[in-house]
């Protein structure tokens, strides 16, 4: 038996704060929604729900400020999103656009 990775979901997202705060595809393949909650808090939604043991999820800032980005999964269908600042100062929520995949590993 052999195991095969499948490309089932990728996206350029466009996440911004300020007045008028969003998410927006600017590519999209295989996710059906996306929104934000808060700075840098933001979650996917996949056309199609899988096993979350499955999955395997990829997630890059599309920008040159320094900071981290995380993706977990809390169900087979959600990818959650948060990303930080990482300043001087300390760290705190930031919005930012970013890259996702998502890939299905199958028996």
């Amino acid at each position: 038996m052999s195991d095969k990775v499948e490309l089932i979901a990728a996206a350029q997202i466009n996440a911004f704060g300020g007045v008028s705060p969003g998410i927006e595809f600017k590519a999209n393949f295989g996710f059906k929604t996306a929104t934000r909650a808060s700075d840098g808090d933001y979650s996917l939604t996949l056309k199609h729900k899988h096993d979350p043991n499955k999955l395997v999820v990829n997630v890059t800032r599309n920008n040159v400020l320094n900071g981290d980005i995380q993706a977990s999964l809390p169900n087979g269908e959600t990818v959650q999103i948060n990303n930080f600042e990482d300043t001087d100062t300390g760290s705190g929520p930031l919005d930012t656009p970013f890259f996702i995949t998502v890939y299905l590993v199958r028996d």
